[in-house]
């Protein structure tokens, strides 16, 4: 694949990389690609925990500019669905997500940050939705994730003056959940990977999946879904695992079943 690598270690450990010169812009061939991959490993019980990351200068510029201008209306239309089908894929990942942002991360390039469990921005990176000032909203998400991530008056901010905002500023404002240093973006998001990864596969699956589908939903309901996840959990042998490492006082060996 050009636009992209992807492959997981023996642990689940997956990386998904960013490699389309010159600023990994989101054209139709990358978003076909893309969705195709989040469809094969969505179904993949060997991936833990996935990271996305750049191994170029930017994480992702946002939209195709180019590719746009020719499109007519309807066309166009019909490459924004797909692209928020896409990133939409992405949000559903059973497992957890890290961005890892390098560069810039703008347009369509947070909103695809913003469907992860976290984002990890190394210091200089620079994060923004400037779609209001090319006459535009953010059109595959970003008006619904945002405001779900950081509240409605700093997302309004976010979006209705289009900024491009520092790593700090992003990490002051919630949209960044960790700050790393220049050239080591990828390393620090390894590490919160690894610390996560300490913890039952089967476990942070079912609290992936209660989180999502209770948080819009009343407490009633969404209680109703944290008793279907936790009865996984509690049918799974990485329970009795756990239990018998705790007596032994041993780290426990998950088998994610």
């Amino acid at each position: 694949m050009n636009n992209f690598s992807f492959n997981f270690q023996n642990d689940g450990l997956a990386f998904l990389t960013f490699s389309r010169q010159p600023i990994n812009v989101l054209s139709q061939k990358f978003i076909s690609t893309l969705s195709e991959l989040f469809d094969e490993i969505s179904v993949n019980d060997k991936i833990r925990l996935l990271i996305i990351s750049s191994s170029i200068k930017h994480f992702c510029a946002g939209a195709d500019l180019k590719e746009r201008a020719d499109l007519s209306i309807e066309e166009t239309a019909q490459v924004v669905s797909a692209i928020g089908n896409c990133f939409a894929k992405l949000e559903k990942l059973p497992f957890p997500t890290i961005s890892a942002i390098n560069g810039s991360a703008l347009g369509g390039g947070l909103e695809i940050a913003l469907c992860c469990d976290f984002r990890v921005a190394e210091d200089s990176a620079i994060l923004g939705l400037p779609e209001t000032s090319l006459g535009i909203i953010p059109g595959a998400g970003g008006t619904q994730r945002l405001p779900r991530l950081i509240g409605l008056s700093k997302a309004k901010y976010w979006i209705y003056s289009a900024r491009k905002f520092s790593a700090e500023e992003a990490f002051i404002d919630g949209v960044v959940d960790f700050l790393s240093p220049d050239g080591e973006v990828l390393e620090t998001a390894i590490d919160l990977a690894t610390e996560l990864m300490e913890n039952a596969p089967l476990a942070l699956r079912a609290g992936k999946m209660a989180i999502l589908k209770g948080f819009e939903l009343s407490i009633k309901d969404g209680l109703e879904i944290e008793k279907e996840a936790y009865g996984i959990t509690l049918n799974s042998e990485d329970r009795v695992e756990a239990l018998k490492a705790f007596v032994q006082k041993r780290p426990p060996k998950w088998s994610g079943k």
